[in-house]
């Protein structure tokens, strides 16, 4: 398991500068979330059952409230009381809201600002909703499956970030490079759940 003080101490050990610990704990972090942040992987993407307070056609999520590491929405599915999976809502933008016709669409779901709007054809009370989520980047409650699967596209990405930062550009381009074939290696195993 590659924990936080794993990740920095690895770091501390490639740039020699133990010293720098506020600049290594930041490097480590934006790494984390740089890798991450490469794609939309399916290891991203939490799904939760939720139910709203009472049955309507519009209902409004505060995602940041649910899901504070929230990054994109992914799907929502209509589902009952036991969780059984109905008809998917369809994902659109604010614009596209009204048809062709002028006449207000159902069954969708859009983002706006801080809120999931969605409208629904039958009054909706229970949805099943996927998003994507962003790790979890504080010390204390650190969570990255790319530190357990792939630790070194975070520790080579926080040398070259912290080489860059103390003007050690040579170095930062090398491991710039390191950081560019393990990304490489991240996107191939992660972007679909089934292998070759």
């Amino acid at each position: 398991m590659a924990t936080f003080t794993e990740l920095l101490n690895d770091v501390y050990t490639l740039t020699n500068r133990p010293d720098l610990v506020g600049e290594t704990e930041l490097a480590v972090k934006a790494a984390t979330l740089k890798a991450h942040q490469l794609d939309f992987f399916y290891k991203d993407i939490e799904e939760i059952g939720m139910s709203f307070p009472s049955a309507d056609y519009l209902q409004t999520i505060d995602y940041r409230t649910i899901l504070p590491l929230y990054r994109a929405l992914k799907y929502i599915r209509k589902t009952d009381a036991s969780g059984a999976p109905g008809l998917p809502f369809k994902i659109i933008t604010p614009a596209e809201f009204l048809d062709r016709y002028n006449l207000e669409r159902t069954d969708v779901a859009y983002v706006a600002g801080e809120a999931i709007q969605l409208k629904s054809s039958t009054a909706l009370q229970y949805i099943l909703f996927g998003c994507y989520l962003n790790p979890n980047i504080n010390p204390a409650t650190y969570n990255s499956w790319v530190a357990l699967d792939h630790p070194f596209a975070i520790v080579y990405e926080a040398a070259a970030t912290l080489y860059k930062m103390i003007g050690q550009d040579e170095q930062s381009t090398m491991f710039k490079r390191l950081t560019d074939e393990q990304f490489q290696f991240l996107r191939q195993s992660n972007i679909q759940a089934e292998g070759f």
